[in-house]
């Protein structure tokens, strides 16, 4: 095993004795690619402010080297070893499939390392929580979302089968009679989870970060020049997710069109992962580009004039928005799209309900630059405010049950 294991030095006497925190997700956190994957990572980033973290995954790492010397990164299997049996003859759709050479490995880890709490990403390493309840000082189940309310939403959305929301209701009562706390992204999903929580059981709101969120705020970015390709619309995510497919077609085929009406060079960007064939099929629009994975989406936001989200299914909370307000794009979104962020409507965020509200909303925007300049740098405070890494460590905190420990 690889990384530094080694306690912190103590700055004071007052401070509390550093705490270790053992983070399980199925694919690697760092570097991080998807949302599960930042928030894996802002909350190791934060735990490592009260002691050391080891992120360790059940499927293979990838090469990297963190930049925090109190972060290991550990994996729980390896490229091209032979296929093992796995935990249980049987799981649900919901949950993701854990071979017992992995449970062996972890094992071995928690030994080593020992640390004071373990927190599981999600009911999709479900499998992993009996064998670990008794080696666990604090176990910690960390829901990205409720994933049986999530369930119920996707169904209309995909062409695939998707678990049965009662189903994944059942598992998640399971696992929340198994575990110490429970984290959510917001008071939306803490409000959804205690409707169907039958323990009493403490859970605590630990919101997405903001991606290379670095150490804090700097400066409003400046908006980029509206003489070449006005307005420039991003959309960036994971594009085989069936709420995301859903989007991007419709803001290629209803909305963009609409806004081309009244801006003619308006210009529609969607960058993310794997997109699926329909997506690919819609770059041969007009006005139309596709960037497939993209290696930094900074350059895309920067060059960006606004963000239009028009989700209508979707869970936990949408980090593409945090990222657009931190670097001062304005927000166009439905209002599922923005749920469980508190934004200030009509001040941080803009908020429609159909394709062609949504499209309105935009030109509107776009006609009225010191609305905008307004949107920019009201969402970019509240963002910085709410969502920095400040305060992720505050609820990181709170939420490891250190409440009394300094930062």
């Amino acid at each position: 095993m690889s990384g530094s294991g080694a306690r912190p030095a103590v700055g004071s006497p007052e401070r509390a004795a550093p705490k270790r925190t053992l983070i399980v997700s199925h694919d690697p956190a760092f570097p991080p690619a998807s949302g599960a994957d930042l928030r894996n990572y802002r909350k190791a980033e934060a735990a490592a402010r009260f002691g050391p973290v080891c992120l360790v995954s059940v499927r293979p790492k990838t090469e990297g080297n963190v930049p925090d010397p109190l972060i290991r990164v550990e994996a729980l299997s390896a490229e091209g070893e032979p296929r093992t049996a796995s935990i249980g003859w049987w799981r649900s759709r919901a949950e993701n499939r854990i071979p017992r050479s992995a449970l062996t490995r972890l094992k071995t880890l928690i030994g080593e390392f020992r640390p004071d709490t373990i927190v599981i990403e999600s009911i999709s390493l479900f499998k992993l929580m009996r064998p670990l309840r008794p080696l666990a000082e604090q176990l910690i189940l960390d829901m990205h979302n409720v994933e049986s309310d999530l369930a119920g939403q996707i169904r209309h959305l995909s062409t695939k089968r998707t678990a049965a929301a009662f189903g994944v209701r059942l598992l998640e009562r399971k696992a929340l009679s198994l575990v110490d706390r429970v984290w959510v992204c917001s008071n939306l999903d803490r409000q959804k989870l205690m409707a169907l929580c039958r323990h009493k059981i403490p859970i605590h709101v630990v919101p997405n970060g903001i991606p290379q969120a670095g150490n804090g705020p700097g400066h409003l970015p400046a908006e980029p020049s509206t003489g070449n390709g006005f307005p420039v619309i991003v959309f960036i995510g994971h594009l085989a997710y069936p709420p995301n497919v859903d989007a991007a077609q419709r803001l290629a085929n209803v909305i963009l069109p609409r806004i081309r009406n009244a801006l003619p060079g308006a210009r529609l960007v969607l960058a993310g992962r794997t997109p699926r064939p329909e997506v690919r099929a819609l770059a041969g629009l007009p006005g139309v580009e596709l960037i497939e994975d993209p290696a930094d989406v900074a350059p895309l936001l920067s060059s960006a004039h606004l963000t239009i989200v028009p989700l209508t299914a979707g869970g936990g909370t949408r980090i593409k928005i945090l990222e657009a307000m931190a670097a001062g794009v304005p927000v166009v979104a439905t209002p599922i799209a923005a749920e469980g962020l508190d934004l200030v409507e009509n001040d941080e965020v803009l908020l429609s309900h159909s394709d062609e509200t949504l499209a309105e909303t935009a030109i509107e925007l776009c006609l009225d630059p010191e609305r905008r300049a307004r949107q920019r740098l009201r969402a970019y405070q509240a963002v910085w405010a709410r969502f920095g890494p400040q305060a992720i460590a505050d609820a990181v905190r709170d939420g490891l049950g250190l409440n009394g420990a300094t930062i």
